[in-house]
């Protein structure tokens, strides 16, 4: 049997092993005051980041995954053995800040109906990488399909992505961000793990939903923080993981809305997917045919219109 800690860290790593070696470090080197265990798992990595972990960080649990499973259903693996009071889900590509993890457990500890809990993320830089969201709707969607961020800035109130908000204060959001996400343990028991049918994207809203729908909150805090390197691993599929976020946003409306909803968010999707593709096809009628950011793009947007018109959950 585990011994019970305050905290379990569960990291999934996918073939990033200088990232999830400088993570486990940072682990090591920032977290004074909480009793800990990390658990690894490694998602079919053919690095040597498994190997890495085993001779390098021997205090943590490594589970070695015999192929590659999604990003929530790898966490649930790490979850099933759980000794923590609490679980911190965590990206490879994460740089504990000092006291950061310390923080977020004592900030935890003060709020006794908390579902999830979220801090403060930076980019490389330090600049701030937002990192909450409010739950999609269809009027959202609509006006995201409508009026990108290079017609409509950023900061309006009616997209999902809170740009609007510096991150700077405490406060109870709809989503945060799936990288660096803590729970009690209880409550992940209590409104299930995640949900393995979304590969990558949208677990964390799914997750986030259900703690809402259970009456419990889903906490920010801006005392903690962390560096997210950021996409090392949706960079080298940028189409395919274009295609998977498609699907999963596509799935939590399908879950959470109904057949009917997400029928007119795939339209609205539809629509927005279309524009777009009008508008690169023009930029690279004015740019010469040899353009390849924009051929790129056309290609990206003609597989998400095939994908989406033949979407099936």
């Amino acid at each position: 049997m585990p011994v019970a800690v305050s905290l379990t860290l569960s990291i999934v790593n996918t073939n990033n092993r200088e990232l999830l070696r400088d993570c486990l470090q940072s682990i090591r080197d920032t977290v004074r005051q909480t009793s800990h265990e990390v658990i690894v798992v490694d998602n079919a990595s053919d690095d040597g980041s498994a190997d890495t972990v085993e001779s390098e960080f021997p205090e943590c649990r490594l589970i070695r995954l015999p192929q590659r499973e999604g990003y929530g259903a790898s966490h649930n693996q790490a979850i099933a053995v759980a000794a923590g009071k609490y679980v911190l889900i965590l990206n490879e590509d994460m740089e504990m800040l000092p006291g950061a993890i310390d923080t977020m457990v004592a900030k935890a500890e003060a709020i006794p109906d908390l579902g999830v809990l979220g801090c403060r993320i930076l980019n490389a830089d330090r600049s701030l990488q937002h990192s909450c969201f409010r739950f999609p709707t269809l009027a959202s969607e609509l006006f995201e399909a409508l009026f990108p961020y290079t017609l409509v800035r950023p900061e309006s109130r009616l997209r999902s992505k809170m740009y609007e908000w510096g991150h700077d204060e405490a406060r109870d959001v709809d989503v945060v961000v799936g990288c660096c996400m803590l729970a009690p343990r209880h409550v992940l028991e209590q409104v299930g793990r995640f949900d393995s049918a979304f590969f990558v994207y949208s677990e964390e809203h799914d997750l986030c939903k259900r703690v809402h729908d259970a009456g419990l909150r889903v906490a920010f805090t801006p005392d903690a923080e962390m560096i997210h390197f950021g996409g090392q691993t949706s960079k080298r599929m940028s189409l395919r993981m274009a295609l998977v976020q498609l699907d999963s946003r596509t799935r939590f409306f399908r879950k959470h809305h109904g057949a009917h909803r997400a029928l007119a968010f795939r339209a609205i999707v539809l629509l927005g997917v279309a524009l777009r593709g009008f508008g690169w096809g023009l930029l690279r009628l004015t740019r010469g045919a040899r353009d390849d950011a924009a051929a790129a793009k056309l290609t990206e947007y003609r597989e998400s219109f095939k994908f989406l018109a033949s979407w099936k959950p």
